[in-house]
């Protein structure tokens, strides 16, 4: 993560004014922080990246689904390493819901965000039985 990407993240969202996310002085002032942080809302695309590469862009944007908890702050210098683990199939009318534990931890081991994510995955896709 590094601030530059934090701030371009900020700017394509509209967010031109000092924050927390973009500015050290606004960061100790609302937060009492030393530094910036990257918003939940970076965190969460990643999170919806992972999955949308897991399950193929087709699936994921029909019906691909994320809900994210941030435990601790992303900083400027954290390499941010988030994984999937497949927590459950059920059937659907039109194929399975697959569920996918996921994880997000910082270069020092800390769990940063957690959550869970799944899709529908359309019947086509699936193994047919004989």
């Amino acid at each position: 993560m590094t601030q530059d990407a934090i701030n371009l993240f900020e700017g394509s969202a509209g967010q031109l004014e000092p924050s927390q996310f973009t500015d050290e002085e606004t960061a100790r002032e609302t937060l009492g922080t030393e530094g910036t942080v990257a918003s939940g809302r970076m965190s969460l695309s990643f999170a919806i990246e992972l999955l949308r590469r897991y399950f193929g862009s087709g699936v994921f944007n029909h019906t691909g689904t994320v809900d994210l908890r941030f435990l601790r702050p992303v900083r400027p210098g954290d390499t941010i390493t988030f994984t999937g683990t497949v927590a459950g199939v059920s059937r659907e009318v039109n194929g399975s819901r697959v569920s996918v534990e996921i994880k997000a931890e910082n270069q020092r081991g800390d769990t940063t965000g957690v959550g869970q994510g799944s899709a529908v995955v359309p019947n086509a896709f699936l193994p047919q039985d004989e």
